[in-house]
């Protein structure tokens, strides 16, 4: 086994377990975890996986032999002396009966690829899905829809007389108008409601297990919020099409039928129309 100051010649954070307990530590976890010796750690770490925290993204630690037999490249968290989350990358080694689990801090590395994945699915300008994120949840949504008859509907919305804002005002003004909608419109959405920009003015959102009534209220609901809104910028009016999404409907049916309800709102603005 392992000794101490084997380990201590090890950079990175390093423990030693027979699979439940903690045997041994290099002083780089005591001071990661401001312990002062392993004798005062193993006072609160009865189990080694106790150091692991549990997350959406990120698993606890619960099974060494079952890390250690598939030789996956597990990722974890734990906490520092400040309780600041750090991401670790694991790697395990067996001798007899003891494990010998190197952790590597990767925290930097997986903020930055997070922020990468965020900005190839993010409009940039209001912080809100993409055209191509929300292709791809409408995809996925209508195919719950069909597997379990749920209701499914569909907003498209477009600011009225978007131009003349521009024009009169400034596109940095335009810009601020469109900030305020997506921020205005994302408070009053369910978690499960996708809002993305479609593309200039126009935006959708996809309501899952929502009838069409209910859509429609919701959309009534919205334009009354952006209509009677007061803040620095120009008052500005949205107009909305709605139509429900069908089990029998492609890929683009139900954005047809949504783009024809929204051009008849467009005929007299500020207007919600339902087909």
């Amino acid at each position: 086994m392992l000794k101490n100051y084997d380990i201590n010649l090890i950079p990175d954070l390093c423990l030693l377990t027979d699979g439940i307990e903690l045997i041994s530590c290099n002083d780089n976890l005591l001071q990661f975890l401001n312990y002062e010796t392993l004798n005062e750690l193993k006072k609160d770490i009865h189990c080694f996986c106790d150091l692991f925290e549990e997350s959406e993204k990120y698993l606890k630690i619960k099974n060494i032999e079952n890390l250690y037999q598939n030789k996956k490249v597990m990722k974890a968290i734990i906490l520092n002396q400040k309780e600041e989350e750090t991401i670790l990358r694991l790697s395990v080694n067996k001798s007899e009966n003891t494990y010998i689990i190197i952790m590597i801090d990767i925290t930097e590395e997986e903020h930055q690829l997070a922020e990468l994945e965020k900005r190839a699915y993010t409009d940039h300008l209001t912080k809100i899905y993409n055209r191509q994120m929300f292709d791809d949840l409408y995809k996925k949504e209508l195919e719950n829809k069909k597997r379990y008859k749920d209701n499914l509907s569909l907003m498209m919305l477009d600011i009225d007389h978007f131009k003349n804002l521009n024009d009169t005002y400034g596109h940095d003004i335009g810009d601020k108008v469109l900030i305020s909608l997506s921020e205005l419109i994302t408070k009053n959405l369910r978690v499960n409601d996708i809002f993305a920009r479609w593309g200039g003015e126009e935006f959708l959102i996809l309501l899952p297990r929502t009838d069409v009534n209910a859509a429609y209220e919701k959309a009534e609901c919205i334009r009354e919020l952006i209509d009677n809104h007061k803040n620095e910028i120009p008052h500005f009016t949205v107009s909305f099409g709605v139509t429900e999404v069908k089990s029998y409907d492609k890929d683009q049916s139900a954005f047809i039928r949504v783009d024809e309800a929204l051009y008849k709102a467009k005929e007299t603005r500020n207007k919600v129309i339902l087909l």
